[in-house]
């Protein structure tokens, strides 16, 4: 028999999006964006990112900007989705090797650096090149083409502190079972914060509106960083509670913030609901945060308080887009079925 527990109502609480769903985001479009990553990875048979189609999702979170720049945000989405999905149990070595992988190939494409480890099996006597790198590097493309040079170095360091993240989540899970080891909430969130892939899109947030974040006032600023650092959690925050039946189905959700709110004495003796209750506070008071942040951005002339306008909108997109589309997205699989959905009822 099925238990209910009641998820918290996480789109009242966000900010008003700030238009409708992208221009763009017709369906041939993103066909074309499903079809690619089939035909390269057919022979493979390799998971493509149909199921959680991410290429969609991103019409929910990203509302501006022309067709070059939204297809550059589902390129990304489909990488980052392509690469969480390879990794979510994988081993330590494992993760190692697909994030060198995907490190390289962006590298590859957006520095021109010689990727290493990129080859799979001999073809003709000949080393042919990986699948994945052979998507990856596709992907790569259409994001390097929405990349201005200002932002191409600052955009490599946080895709690869992305990637490198996603190493530590193996490693973590590794000591967790070595020595029995519960995740605390700040160890856990210092980790999510970077493997959740919030931060390469704001890059290329920053060259499509022009910003320049290496300008002092902004670089320095604590209203700006928080006002990221808000988005970042409310961000992993929905992705986790949403995405808890399905973790649990697959490997126990053990790397789950609902799980680790649990395990964590200091949140107190929580079961599911109450983690549940938690994690609802935890997104409403980043809302608080986001919002006392955007308010205080510092004024520095006509032009760029605009663009920070515009920044600050892109983020509400982000992650108001992000509970938008978590609450119809067929790959969590969130509710049994629409009476559920309205009443925001989780069955497990």
């Amino acid at each position: 028999m099925s238990s209910h527990y009641q998820l918290p109502d996480l789109l009242a609480i966000c900010p008003p999006k700030s238009g409708p769903l992208h221009i763009h985001a017709e369906e041939p479009k993103i066909q074309r964006h499903e079809n690619c990553g089939q035909r390269c990875l057919i022979s493979w048979n390799f998971i493509t990112c149909r199921n959680a189609q991410a290429a969609i999702g991103v019409s929910y979170m990203c509302r501006r900007g022309d067709a070059k720049e939204f297809e550059a945000a589902m390129a990304f989405a489909k990488a980052a989705v392509i690469l969480e999905e390879l990794t979510n149990t994988a081993t330590v070595v494992e993760a190692r090797k697909w994030t060198t992988m995907y490190i390289n190939a962006f590298d590859h494409v957006i520095q021109g650096t010689q990727a290493q480890h990129t080859f799979g099996k001999l073809v003709n006597g000949l080393k042919a090149m990986h699948p994945f790198v052979q998507l990856i590097r596709s992907l790569a493309a259409s994001v390097n083409e929405c990349l201005g040079d200002l932002y191409r170095k600052d955009f490599l360091d946080a895709n690869t502190a992305f990637a490198q993240g996603i190493v530590q989540e193996a490693v973590d899970r590794q000591e967790a079972q070595d020595a029995n080891a519960k995740l605390t909430v700040d160890v856990y969130l210092a980790t999510r914060r970077v493997t959740i892939g919030a931060k390469p899109p704001l890059v290329m947030a920053w060259s499509v509106g022009g910003l320049d974040r290496h300008n002092k006032p902004l670089d320095d600023d604590p209203s700006m960083r928080g006002m990221e650092e808000a988005m970042t959690d409310l961000v992993l925050i929905a992705k986790d509670i949403y995405s808890y039946k399905k973790k649990l189905a697959d490997n126990g959700a053990h790397q789950n913030l609902l799980t680790v709110l649990m395990q964590d004495p200091k949140w107190g003796d929580l079961d599911l609901q109450g983690a549940i209750d938690c994690a609802g506070q935890l997104f409403e008071s980043a809302v608080a945060r986001f919002k006392e942040c955007r308010a205080n951005l510092p004024s520095i002339d006509e032009e760029t308080d605009m663009m920070l306008s515009t920044y600050a909108d892109v983020m509400v997109d982000t992650f108001a887009g992000h509970v938008e589309w978590c609450l119809i997205c067929p790959h969590h699989s969130v509710f049994e079925n629409e009476e559920s959905r309205q009443k925001g009822l989780l069955s497990l």
